[in-house]
């Protein structure tokens, strides 16, 4: 039953800006027909049990994220059904966000990747309902054993696991418009301080690392950069999510190629290329921005 059945989760931004006729229109056309349809406002802990395969104590930094978008701002959810409803489901998600995504955030639409997400996901989103209750196929309990989505990576230093330490940290990133929660961004990349050459190579993520979480992400370059502070490894992150591929680092080739053999240990494509190809690449992307002065490599 669960294959035939998918869900979109309208985030805070599609509703707001009243996308929801444009995402159903866009579902019909899939042929997905809406079987379910609620309105949603998430207490922080329907966030934690509708993201239990994230574990909150390993994935701070993900569930503050999650926190701060979804927690007690009006969403709204619709069950859909129909032949391949995960896969049309998911196109269907590309395809609106391809026309009215904003950033890696404010990008409209939500849809679980697989069957036991769908499931996990329902049993909160659809609390309440006996149409949503009735195509849960799992009882979560206390949802404290739901298998995790993430693979073993790096996560954060211990001292950086405190969530509400994390808040003061991020909040005033996230309230400001300009930030790269919600604009792309170019900071300077990471620089180690005692180069033993010339700072002629660069190391860039090649593709948006969404496999992995905000914690394995940042818990990454804290690990393999050394001496790079929290807020310009979240920055450096969070400006990738807005770009193809983001230069991360710049030294010598020696330096470079440790990092990068760092990073890929962590899993984060990170292939190296020298500092002429990165000043173009970085103007190109610049340029495709319809900006004109970015931080110097």
């Amino acid at each position: 039953m669960a294959g035939q059945h998918s869900l979109f989760l309208i985030k805070p931004d599609g509703v707001e800006r009243q996308l929801q006729q444009a995402v159903v229109e866009a579902a019909q056309e899939a042929g997905l027909a809406v079987v379910c349809r609620h309105r949603l406002r998430l207490d922080e802990e329907e966030v934690v049990q509708a993201w239990a395969d994230t574990r909150r104590t390993e994935h701070p930094l993900e569930h503050l994220s999650l926190d701060l978008w979804y927690g007690g701002r009006p969403m709204e959810m619709l069950v859909v059904r129909g032949p391949e409803a995960l896969t049309q489901a998911d196109r269907v998600k590309s395809r609106v966000r391809a026309a009215y995504r904003l950033g890696p955030f404010a990008n409209v639409l939500h849809t679980p990747d697989h069957t036991g997400e769908f499931d996990l996901q329902l049993s909160v989103f659809g609390r309440g309902c006996s149409t949503c209750s009735a195509l849960v196929e799992t009882d979560f309990g206390d949802y404290a054993t739901v298998p995790q989505a993430y693979p073993p990576g790096t996560l954060l230093p211990d001292a950086w696991r405190d969530i509400d330490l994390l808040r003061k940290q991020v909040q005033p990133l996230w309230d400001d418009p300009s930030s790269c929660f919600w604009r792309p961004t170019y900071p300077a990349p990471y620089r180690g301080e005692t180069p033993a050459g010339p700072r002629d190579h660069a190391l860039y993520i090649a593709a948006s690392p969404h496999q992995l979480s905000f914690d394995n992400l940042v818990g990454a370059l804290l690990t393999a950069l050394p001496e790079i502070g929290f807020s310009h490894a979240l920055e450096l992150i969070i400006s990738a999510l807005h770009h193809r591929d983001f230069t991360l680092a710049v030294g010598t080739a020696e330096e470079c190629e440790r990092y990068r053999g760092a990073l890929m240990a962590q899993g984060l494509n990170t292939p190296i290329r020298t500092l002429a190809q990165d000043s173009l690449r970085r103007e190109a992307q610049m340029e495709s921005a319809g900006l004109t002065d970015f931080p110097a490599a």
